[in-house]
């Protein structure tokens, strides 16, 4: 599910289906959706999340942590955070981005307008924040893109961010296009890296976090990685994007990631103190372990000031809930259908 084998907080590419996936490792596509069903059950995996660009919007993105005593709090601070206007998304983590002592947070994603707007937003987390411990904010760097939106992108956007896993005719008849033309335009956007697709994922529901480590030396990163190899047979590695904040002399050819082994933020803890103490390692931290949660209100607006079709449109841009709970703790509802109606 991620073709180029790299994590980012703004998505991996292009959306791979069952079939493409059978053809990378070697298997039946029916064996690959019959485990991609099985995850879904599980709540591990729940399909794939649409990623936009935020320079379509003109503004940038940032990140901060908020530092919790436990998962429940964390839960509990990202449904508040739901409700905090500029605010994209949340996830849990267990570490600490800067140090390895022993925490656990919520790593927020917001939207970067001016300094005004940052500096309210701040303000907002630290009174939201259980310990009055907030980190940041960070920037954050995402590829690229100087294309100028037409109005039929963003009708096309606007169906994409509503139903990420509908099917190309799906998409194309919500539109109103032939299956042909919106396969055009939609591979346009995603190569000149408009729109990218994640797989929607809880590391946590199969017992697997993702560390990136960053190493004292271009030259260490073959060593600590043979060490991480002979603890770990099976790790996976993993390309880890947007962690330039890590260090102030950050050089990306010190970085790398992997999928390790880990069931409960006490052993993801434990293997960042332990991980960090390798020859050679001069930081780990988390990128992923716990439940995420994307708050679409504030892309959902901005996307309702660029349809411009003379017809009466409704998008459902609030995909409907699925009713899992994460760490213990339901999510909430999302807001009812948002029906645009162009001027």
């Amino acid at each position: 599910m991620y073709p180029r084998g790299e994590w980012s907080p703004w998505g991996t590419g292009a959306k791979i289906g069952p079939t493409e996936i059978a053809l990378h490792v070697g298997l039946d596509r029916t064996a690959v959706w019959a485990r991609m069903l099985r995850w879904r059950r599980e709540g591990f995996w729940d399909g794939f999340e649409a990623h936009l660009n935020f320079a379509i919007f003109g503004v940038g993105l940032l990140h901060a942590s908020i530092h919790v005593s436990d998962s429940a709090e964390g839960c509990d601070l990202m449904d508040e955070l739901e409700q905090v206007e500029g605010v994209l998304a949340a996830s849990l983590y267990s570490g600490d981005s800067a140090t390895t002592r022993n925490v656990e947070g919520v790593a927020v994603i917001m939207v970067a307008e001016s300094p005004a707007h940052v500096a309210r937003r701040m303000r907002i987390l630290q009174r939201l924040s259980p310990t009055r411990n907030v980190n940041g904010p960070f920037g954050m760097q995402g590829p690229p893109c100087s294309r100028v939106l037409t109005p039929l992108d963003w009708r096309i956007l606007a169906a994409i961010v509503a139903n990420p896993n509908a099917s190309p005719s799906q998409a194309a008849r919500i539109v109103g296009l032939t299956l042909k033309t919106f396969v055009r335009h939609h591979s346009a956007l995603v190569g000149d890296h408009v729109v990218s697709y994640a797989p929607k994922v809880d590391w946590s529901k199969l017992g697997c976090v993702t560390l990136s480590f960053y190493c004292r030396d271009a030259g260490d990163v073959d060593r600590v990685h043979r060490a991480l190899e002979a603890r770990f047979p099976h790790m996976i590695p993993m390309r880890v994007e947007g962690i330039g904040d890590i260090a102030p002399e950050y050089d990306p050819s010190r970085c790398f990631g992997v999928i390790v082994p880990a069931h409960s933020p006490h052993e993801v803890l434990t293997l960042v103190r332990d991980l960090s103490r390798l020859d050679g390692v001069r930081l780990v931290r988390p990128e992923l372990w716990g439940p995420q949660r994307q708050f679409p209100r504030w892309v959902n607006q901005r996307i309702a000031e660029h349809l411009t079709t003379p017809e009466r449109v409704s998008y459902s841009l609030v995909p409907p809930s699925s009713g899992r709970k994460s760490a213990g703790r339901a999510t909430r509802a999302p807001a009812k259908e948002l029906e645009l109606v162009s001027p």
